[in-house]
């Protein structure tokens, strides 16, 4: 066992591989890929100092540039003075050598971080790995760790035309946190305030720690995207810069979807582009995580279904195109206090803000815990027309069917009653089902008193914020 530091909040299920392949006998490849901010490079670094590892974070620099600061890294490592002060190893070939020299027949752990800007630096960089690992390094124990933030990048290694297709012995891929995860970083915050704080500050590792937990929603919404020099105040502005140096369509697409137009149809219209000149940066920030494409439920052929919808992947991000864009483009920002800007523009929307926020949530619910049954697919519902819609449905291997419904605010009879009709709407588009339960959501926590006395004789599940988060 490696012991994980008190740093690292949550992330065993990534330790735990991180463990199970240091404590392989054998030579590992890597890959381990997930958005920036997502944490990889945080808990790769730790479990690298924590074996007696190298970990080297690559940047855009020349390849000699690259050469001299992994020989750095090796120096700090062996206690090599001339490395360590910048002699540099003459080869790539020189540098593996000296490590498989230095590993000899015992494990080590080495992580090379941002690998794309890495091997686009050094172009044969994936082809003298593949000679290593093929060969040279076939009877070591070296655990060699290939990280990007690049996904589309990383994912390409894989190809079958790639050097290092089929060498991969495992592929670690980090996911931005879930809701309740957030306890974490606000341990004493009630429930509806994490989801308040997921709402806005979203789901990212990195954005979460710079949160203040004994300041309010109010005061740390201000203080990071409602300040003129805020940490968050122009991160979404930014986020695909690291990646792409012409992304004006991406953004724009990005700036659709966040303004409701979720449809293929809408938002080439919304952008002014044809379909051929929007299909490969839709598709590209799909890949990244940044956006996701979402079908009804009982669709039978997903990747062909026409009922599509586009929606961004992140909280954080459809806030700041809701609240912060638009006080930066009016001159807002930094001329009205934080505070107030927070009241006057934020606090009257937030509530319709967390609406669909909410649906994510619940929807996290429904695939852990929130079923009456393990669940075996979970997404929405809509109709043909989208005159109906469910936000949750869970089906599990038996034909048992879970629909429920979720409301930021309190829930009313009203709602029991519609959740009836759409139930069956929704069985009326699969071949079997062998029992239907039905749930309501409330992201306060409040219900009428006649659907308290429905939940009681069982007709329906019902939960708060507490049940939700757990």
């Amino acid at each position: 066992m490696v012991t994980r530091p008190n740093e690292i909040l949550d992330r065993e299920a990534e330790w735990g591989v991180l463990e199970d392949l240091w404590g392989s006998a054998q030579p590992e490849l890597v890959f381990v890929l997930g958005r920036r901010r997502v944490g990889k490079s945080f808990v790769l670094s730790r479990f690298a100092r924590a074996v007696g590892g190298v970990y080297y974070q690559a940047t855009r620099r020349t390849e000699a540039e690259q050469l001299i600061a992994l020989s750095a890294a090796l120096g700090e490592r062996f206690d090599d003075a001339a490395l360590r002060q910048g002699a540099g190893l003459p080869s790539w070939e020189a540098l593996f050598g000296y490590l498989r020299e230095k590993a000899g027949e015992e494990p080590f752990f080495v992580v090379l971080d941002e690998f794309p800007f890495l091997s686009s630096a050094a172009p044969a960089l994936t082809s003298i790995i593949q000679q290593l690992w093929d060969h040279e390094w076939a009877d070591t124990q070296i655990k060699l760790v290939l990280s990007g933030s690049y996904v589309t990048a990383m994912l390409q290694l894989e190809a079958g035309d790639q050097p290092l297709f089929g060498r991969r012995t495992r592929r670690l891929r980090f996911e931005p946190f879930l809701c309740r995860d957030l306890e974490g970083f606000v341990p004493s915050w009630s429930a509806a305030d994490r989801m308040r704080l997921y709402g806005t500050v979203g789901q990212l590792p990195g954005h979460l720690a710079l949160v203040d937990r004994k300041a309010s929603l109010r005061s740390n919404v201000a203080r990071l995207m409602l300040e003129s020099s805020g940490r968050l105040v122009d991160e979404a502005q930014h986020m695909l810069d690291t990646f792409l140096g012409e992304a004006d369509v991406h953004y724009s697409i990005l700036e659709a979807i966040a303004r409701g137009d979720q449809t293929w149809s809408r938002i080439t219209s919304r952008i002014g582009k044809s379909g051929g000149a929007v299909s490969r940066p839709l598709h590209w920030l799909e890949q990244m995580s940044f956006i996701e494409r979402v079908v009804p439920i009982t669709e039978k052929a997903p990747s062909k279904s026409k009922r599509a919808i586009y929606r961004i992947a992140d909280p954080h991000v459809r806030f700041w195109h809701r609240f912060v864009a638009p006080a930066m483009r009016s001159g807002s920002l930094g001329l009205v206090s934080p505070a107030k800007l927070y009241d006057r523009a934020v606090k009257p929307n937030l509530d319709d803000h967390m609406g669909p926020v909410f649906e994510q949530i619940c929807t996290e619910h429904a695939r852990s815990s929130g079923a009456p049954f393990e669940p075996f697919r979970v997404g929405p519902w809509w109709d043909a027309k989208g005159r109906n819609e469910v936000d949750v449905v869970s089906i599990s291997a038996d034909d048992e069917v879970f629909v429920a419904e979720c409301k930021w605010g309190r829930i009313k009879l009203a709602h029991l009653a519609e959740l009836r009709e759409r139930a069956q709407l929704v069985v009326s588009e699969l071949p079997r089902v062998a029992r239907v339960h039905l749930g309501l959501y409330s992201g306060r926590g409040s219900f009428d008193a006649k659907v308290l006395r429905a939940a009681e004789d069982g007709e329906v599940q019902l939960f708060g914020p507490d049940d939700v988060l757990g």
